[in-house]
């Protein structure tokens, strides 16, 4: 089997690399660095991505055939310029991607975060993919260059969170 018809078939199955990443449809795999700088007067913390290094991947499973997290796609997609938007999350909670696939569900890429928490909103705002995550993130991907990724955090959204389960466990 060809690294991009695996990556498609386990696409197919709900499955991408858990790992901080972009994994194009053709085989290609970008890893990203993510990490987290705080300021010592503000106490204020900015996360940052950006691109590591391209590989394919064989690079991965060399080492640990066990690298695949099973997703979930939320309610929400959208078609945008002939390609539709899914998200959602993975399959330990804290995790979320977003993915562009062909209008017949064949992937051209997805990112996967192991930060955000589900995305479980999208949008797209002058050619940036805007990408909200139950913990306040907030992730802007250039749709130009999909590797030019920005982040940030409304704590806002983090306490609506908590209100709408507050309130969904007092229902319960």
């Amino acid at each position: 089997m060809t690294t991009h018809s695996k990556i498609q078939e386990k696409w197919k199955q709900g499955y991408l690399p858990g790992m901080d990443c972009i994994t194009h449809g053709n085989g290609t795999i970008t890893v990203g660095n993510t990490y987290v700088l705080m300021d010592g007067e503000t106490k204020e913390s900015k996360r940052y991505w950006f691109p590591l290094c391209d590989t394919i991947l064989e690079n991965f499973e060399k080492y640990d055939a066990d690298i695949w997290s099973e997703i979930d796609i939320f309610h929400g997609a959208f078609e945008y310029e002939n390609q539709k938007f899914v998200f959602g999350d993975g399959a330990m909670g804290n995790e979320g991607y977003v993915a562009s696939t062909k209008l017949n569900g064949e992937l051209n890429w997805a990112i996967f975060f192991t930060f955000s928490n589900p995305i479980h909103k999208a949008e797209v705002i002058d050619e940036h993919l805007i990408c909200y995550g139950d913990t306040g993130a907030i992730i802007a991907i250039n749709l130009k260059n999909i590797t030019d990724i920005k982040i940030k955090f409304d704590s806002s959204q983090l306490y609506q969170n908590v209100n709408r389960l507050r309130i969904e466990f007092v229902h319960l």
